[in-house]
């Protein structure tokens, strides 16, 4: 769904603030009903500005904790979107499916575009979960998802995130507390942590009960290609992320392939303008990111 001001009175940012707030309960209808929203053509037209503007959508912005996915802090809970390579796809999936608690809400800025590619892609769980072969839905939803990743202490991590970093903390013991009150397993290992937990794979709609597709089982699995799995510079082969199915069964490359292609022809993708502010519904709609080059700078907030 597509926002943008009716004239140059309504571009500023206070306006569009004081729009979201009195308007609070028809951008819930409107988000729940697209699963994204795009405000464009507003003077979002600095880091503070969307700082600003995120808290006006998500009061209780949280912080990036549990997330292995290399980012940098640049405002409190504002931070960089993933920082991996390049040339690599990021493939679509659901903020934190894996993590110890998920947001409900995500917001990407536009400060710069990159000069090719760098899009970021979005669809709709439900048109995926509704697409897919009913009987491996169905496993899913049955078996659910196991995550499993081996994270690397900062003094062995080879441009990997590090089990500090993720966590924010160099306490193991509030390490150990945070795993374990979310019961997922943990065990600390020469080269650093080792990590499972199961989670859901499908969701229901809060207002609907319909099914939505929620993983990001492709993009963990040891057997496909992807930013989780690119080459490591000390030479080590070990995989450092893995997922099968909630009872550990393993998850066959092919059902993997399946939901790549169902959820690549699910995805909308549309070039990025400076200033733009993409807000999604983080159970309903997945997101990734395409290959780019030249300079390129999204910031994310979630809560």
């Amino acid at each position: 769904m597509l926002i943008e001001p009716r004239g140059t009175g309504e571009a500023g940012l206070p306006a569009l603030v004081e729009w979201l707030r009195n308007e609070a309960a028809r951008v819930d209808h409107l988000l729940h009903t697209h699963g994204a929203l795009l405000l464009r053509g507003f003077d979002i037209d600095s880091d503070a500005a969307f700082a600003r503007l995120s808290s006006a959508l998500v009061p209780a912005l949280k912080a990036y904790v549990g997330g292995d996915s290399p980012r940098r802090q640049v405002l409190e809970r504002v931070y960089t979107s993933s920082e991996y390579p390049p040339e690599l796809e990021v493939r679509l999936h659901n903020e934190l499916s894996y993590g110890v608690w998920w947001p409900g809400r995500l917001l990407f800025y536009c400060d710069r575009s990159a000069a090719l590619g760098g899009e970021t892609h979005i669809a709709d769980g439900r048109e995926i979960f509704a697409r897919l072969p009913a009987e491996l839905r169905d496993e899913f939803e049955r078996k659910g998802v196991r995550y499993m990743q081996h994270l690397p202490d900062t003094e062995n991590a080879d441009g990997m995130k590090s089990w500090q970093d993720t966590f924010a903390t160099e306490c193991r013991g509030a390490v150990e507390a945070h795993c374990a009150a979310a019961g997922m397993q943990c065990a600390w290992t020469e080269r650093g942590l080792r990590t499972s937990i199961v989670r859901p794979a499908v969701l229901r709609d809060a207002q609907t009960g319909k099914p939505v597709w929620f993983n990001q089982a492709d993009q963990w699995h040891a057997g496909l290609a992807s930013v989780k799995h690119a080459p490591r510079e000390d030479g080590n082969d070990e995989p450092l992320a893995h997922a099968t199915f909630g009872d550990g069964s393993e998850i066959a490359v092919a059902q993997l392939e399946t939901v790549r292609e169902i959820s690549a022809q699910s995805a909308v993708v549309y070039p990025w303008r400076k200033n733009d502010v993409l807000v999604l519904d983080n159970v309903l709609t997945m997101h990734g990111r395409k290959p780019y080059r030249g300079e390129r700078r999204i910031l994310v907030a979630m809560g």
